[in-house]
């Protein structure tokens, strides 16, 4: 997932619009959520092999 919108309120990707629980205190960069997205798209791809797999 490709984020190109970060707001106080809601980052966007090419796809959908993702509001925040509580709007931010500060903005952020597209460079930092992008890490924050990957790395939560790993954790869920692990969590869903060790579901599948067992490992």
């Amino acid at each position: 997932m490709k984020v190109i919108k970060v707001t106080k309120e809601y980052f966007q990707t090419q796809d959908e619009k993702v509001y925040f629980f509580e709007p931010l205190e500060k903005e952020m960069s597209v460079e930092d959520m992008q890490k924050i997205v990957d790395a939560n798209e790993k954790l869920v791809k692990e969590l869903k092999d060790n579901e599948i797999y067992g490992k």
